[in-house]
């Protein structure tokens, strides 16, 4: 009897912590009342369009819809930053907000918010007129655990649990104190204080963790190069979903409200895992050595599937096979939305790294390690049914250089004919950068080359942690926008022959006046760019 009472000592306090956690924040309002999702929002607008508005059947994700194309967009093409002494000149920039953290995910647009993710488990909430953080939540492991799994041990309500609350609190004053720096540049320096306090409290909820548990709660030390939150959230209009290479996946509303949180393997490659979520059919399915299904919902686990791979910088992406949606990763692992059963031959396109894209009959991607070029790009038929035994290639792109052409630096850029940006399809046309910042440009319909253009661009190459130009190419509107990691970006004319609209570039210079990288790819819509870089999120456009 005496040890029941004890548990009940113990348990009861660690619920109501828990309990006070998703909805600590949202008691400090920042900028707007609560919103509702737009219902019967026009789903035939095209995306870009200042009337687009995601739905179940047309969510938002990593490039958009998948396809890296904004044609409803009237885009920017001219805008620039840059040093002048000790501070920057500006032009065609509206609102440039501050981050908490590091981050590498694209930032994703439904109706006036924007969200997007970051170190080590936030998902952030902006206002997108304005730019201003509305509101930050954060996601640790412990939280996605089971009451029974509660019940084992009662730090998880004596210590983290009041550790979350605080964290909790922190996020609020981060975002006041980055929302004064937004208006106020010179303001940023009293953010410091916050933001310290903020990254002390994340180590600190990460030491209790693995006090407990280490095996439990241990973290692959590699994916820290680039951050355990570098996927795309996605939204279907009425929530947005998030997954962090932590292993949690997570639902909320619009205003910030937890709905479920879940946990899985989190693990990826030898350089982590960037794999962005994809929400179809109801599911939100993730992949981390195996994919997964959660009920969108819910958050209950519909299925899982081991699903093996190397490189794994690239995401999820949805076909059509049969009639059935079918859930593809970047390797060339499928499985069956409805069921989660595997089809094709498992690991179809080897060990590439960029994300395939999707189109008509056919997917388009890379087979094979890319490194030098080596890796062949082509177009895969679609089988189809789900029952077909194989996915088979139809015809190879013609990738070739000159020999003077892209010269590789076996010391310094091994990797600048290597891919790491997801191709673009425009008009027919298909467009690849590779690391180094080489334009090849091929018929989509043949794989024959169409040109190829060595950019001037300035893109680091460098084995780990400068990755060169990963931003994958983007179309909005009327234009091409390719991208390097050093804030630069060119933007073409789509066609046949290589024409350049302008050339802009982005200064974010650290102490020892060095452009920090930046590899988020840009979004668009109405006529305003959305770009996330290493400090800030812009706002490029009109005002």
């Amino acid at each position: 009897m005496w040890r029941n009472y004890r548990w009940v000592r113990l348990v009861l306090p660690l619920f109501a912590c828990l309990a006070a956690v998703p909805f600590a924040a949202a008691a400090k309002p920042l900028a707007k009342p609560a919103v509702k999702p737009m219902r019967g929002a026009a789903n035939n607008e095209p995306l870009g369009s200042l009337k687009y508005y995601p739905t179940p059947e047309r969510p938002v994700g990593w490039r958009g819809d998948g396809t890296g194309r904004y044609p409803g967009a009237t885009p920017p093409t001219v805008w620039e930053r840059k040093a002048v002494g000790n501070s920057y000149a500006t032009k065609g920039i509206v609102w440039m907000q501050p981050l908490p953290n590091i981050g590498v995910s694209t930032p994703i647009v439904v109706g006036d918010r924007i969200f997007l993710t970051g170190e080590v488990s936030d998902l952030i909430c902006l206002d997108k007129k304005t730019g201003r953080i509305l509101w930050i939540r954060s996601n640790r492991e412990f939280e996605s655990l089971t009451p029974e799994e509660l019940k084992e041990d009662p730090e998880y309500g004596t210590t983290l649990a009041p550790l979350a609350q605080q964290l909790s609190k922190l996020n609020s004053d981060v975002a006041e104190v980055l929302n004064a720096a937004l208006s106020n540049p010179k303001a940023a320096k009293l953010a410091e204080p916050a933001l310290k306090a903020k990254k002390d409290l994340d180590k600190k909820i990460q030491d209790a963790q693995t006090a407990i548990d280490k095996k439990l709660f241990n973290r692959y030390w590699a994916q820290a190069v680039f951050g355990f939150a570098g996927q795309t959230p996605t939204s279907d209009g009425k929530n947005v979903y998030a997954f962090f290479t932590t292993g949690v996946s997570v639902c909320y509303d619009l205003n910030g409200n937890r709905k479920w949180i879940a946990r899985g393997s989190g693990g990826g490659s030898e350089h982590g895992n960037f794999a962005s979520p994809l929400l179809c059919d109801n599911r939100l399915i993730v992949w981390a050595n195996e994919l997964r299904a959660y009920e969108a919902d819910s958050g209950k686990l519909a299925w899982t599937v081991p699903a093996k791979a190397g490189n794994t910088y690239g995401s999820l992406f949805h076909l059509k096979s049969g009639g059935e949606d079918v859930a593809g990763f970047q390797w060339g692992n499928f499985v069956r939305v409805r069921d989660g059963q595997a089809v094709w031959q498992p690991g179809a396109f080897g060990d590439c790294v960029a994300t395939p894209i999707v189109d008509g009959d056919y997917i388009y991607a890379h087979e094979g390690y890319p490194k030098n070029n080596k890796g062949a790009f082509k177009a895969f038929k679609i089988p189809a049914s789900t029952s077909d035994k194989k996915i088979e290639p139809a015809f190879t792109f013609n990738l070739e250089w000159g020999e003077n052409e892209m010269v590789v630096d076996k010391q310094t850029n091994p990797f600048a004919r290597g891919f790491v940006a997801s191709p673009l399809l425009v008009d027919g046309l298909i467009y690849q950068v590779t690391q180094g910042g080489g334009l090849l440009v091929n018929d989509a319909a043949t794989g024959e080359q169409v040109y190829r253009k060595v950019l001037p661009l300035h893109p680091r190459t460098e084995y780990w942690n400068w990755s060169g130009a990963a931003a994958s190419p983007t179309a909005a509107g009327k234009f091409v926008y390719l991208l390097d990691n050093q804030g630069n970006t060119l933007v073409i004319k789509p066609g046949r022959k290589y024409e350049v609209v302008a050339e802009n570039s982005i200064a974010e210079l650290t102490n020892d006046q060095k452009q920090k990288q930046n590899l988020a790819t840009p979004i668009f819509e109405g006529a305003r760019m959305y770009y996330r870089t290493a400090d800030f999120l812009y706002c490029i456009g009109d005002k």
